[in-house]
């Protein structure tokens, strides 16, 4: 590779704007370094039925310690001290408190609480409106980005933080062919509930509900049943679409976890009076306390649970030429079980800009250089795997319904 180049500044595009991408261009600025985030969505995610809650536990909260975002994070956050278990049946409630706070989040709320910081970054640019379609290799110095509305960025380095059905990954089979989606028997139908129930504020089931508070309004609830594929023999009506096809709902973005649809009016309306039913028989305690039977209108039928998994025993997240990198989901997406996505997706922005920077204070230099950026390249992609199965797998073991 030509040496001169190797001494310029990396010129760096991050492709997708979540909360991985949004983290790790925060951090590349505080040394120095530019980046370009390209992010498909025009506008900031708001509230909808392809949103999700998340809690960011210690290792999340370091992050965005580390980033400088944690005071205007927990401003906007909900703190969650407890887990509370309500017994749906008898409505009895029991009060688990966590050894360390956490940060309750919807994603739409993490992501504008960094976006804004992100803004106000000068080595910082974000690109709204058009996805990367694809990433090929121009030369040894340089990488042709094609996004979706026909323009072309270039880079130095590409990092692809753009989720689990990622085109940067898929635009090298290098990457690609370490990997195999694995579908796990469960799945979530999701409701929004407009008010929190009073009752709620302090076997043989093969579904759970998960209640949590939105952060970014008083009294609204995100509710969410976990079902594993045992439900289906007692009630068939819950099966996902058969045909449900990647990028048919959130065209391949992370949306695609969240946004399936029933496939008529009339499904949907089935689909509502059964669950009204279901929960009137099954948790008549929790059906009381949300008495409001619209609510079972806003429900939503999710994909089977996915996550992907490495095939090989010491695999790298980085082409060997250390040009192209993974973080998030489009390296090491998880099942939604231990609640770690998000907190691992920052830690591995994490984890690349300390490489980064290990590899800066080794060389003596100010400022990073293409070369160095390389180097950090291939070192976090063969080291952040080891740390990253182990995890997968446990999430993907209590996503299997087992007895």
């Amino acid at each position: 590779m030509d040496s001169t180049h190797q001494k310029q500044h990396p010129r760096v595009l991050i492709a997708g704007g979540g909360p991985a991408g949004l983290i790790l261009s925060i951090l590349l600025n505080k040394i120095g370094v530019n980046s370009i985030v390209i992010e498909r969505a025009t506008e900031p995610d708001e509230w909808s039925s392809k949103s999700y809650t998340l809690v960011l536990g210690d290792n999340g909260k370091s992050c965005l310690q580390e980033a400088g975002c944690l005071e205007a994070a927990a401003e906007a956050a909900n703190e969650r001290r407890f887990v509370y278990f309500y017994d749906a049946e008898s409505g009895n409630v029991k009060a688990m408190p966590k050894q360390s706070p956490g940060l309750g989040f919807t994603r739409p709320l993490l992501v504008s609480v960094l976006e804004k910081v992100a803004g106000e970054c000068p080595h910082v640019t974000l690109k709204r409106g058009s996805g990367v379609s694809q990433v090929t290799k121009k030369d040894n110095c340089c990488l042709e980005v094609n996004l979706e509305d026909g323009s072309v960025e270039l880079a130095s380095h590409v990092i692809g933080a753009d989720g689990k059905w990622s085109n940067v990954r898929q635009s090298f089979p290098e990457l690609q062919a370490q990997f195999t989606m694995e579908v796990c028997p469960s799945f979530g139908v999701h409701m929004n509930l407009p008010s929190f129930p009073e009752s709620m504020k302090t076997d043989d089931c093969k579904f759970y509900i998960i209640a949590s508070p939105r952060p970014e309004i008083d009294t609204g609830m995100s509710i969410s049943m976990v079902c594993y594929d045992q439900t289906l023999e007692k009630y068939p009506w819950l099966a996902p679409p058969s045909d449900m096809k990647i990028g048919e709902y959130g065209k391949g973005g992370w949306e695609d976890e969240y946004s399936a649809l029933p496939g008529t009016v009339t499904a949907e309306e089935n689909l509502s009076d059964n669950l009204m039913k279901l929960f009137k028989e099954e948790l008549p305690a929790f059906y009381n306390a949300i008495k409001d039977d619209e609510v079972f209108q806003t429900a939503r039928i999710n994909r089977r649970v996915t996550w992907l998994r490495m095939n090989a025993e010491k695999g790298s997240y980085t082409t060997q030429d250390g040009m192209v990198t993974l973080i998030g989901d489009a390296a090491h997406s998880m099942t939604p079980s231990m609640g770690e996505g998000c907190n691992t997706a920052m830690g591995s922005a994490v984890k690349l800009v300390d490489s980064i920077k290990a590899i800066m204070e080794q060389k003596g230099e100010d400022e990073c250089t293409a070369n160095t950026m390389t180097a950090a390249f291939i070192q976090y992609g063969c080291s952040r795997p080891a740390e990253m199965k182990q995890v997968q797998a446990e999430s993907a073991a209590r996503n299997m319904g087992q007895k």
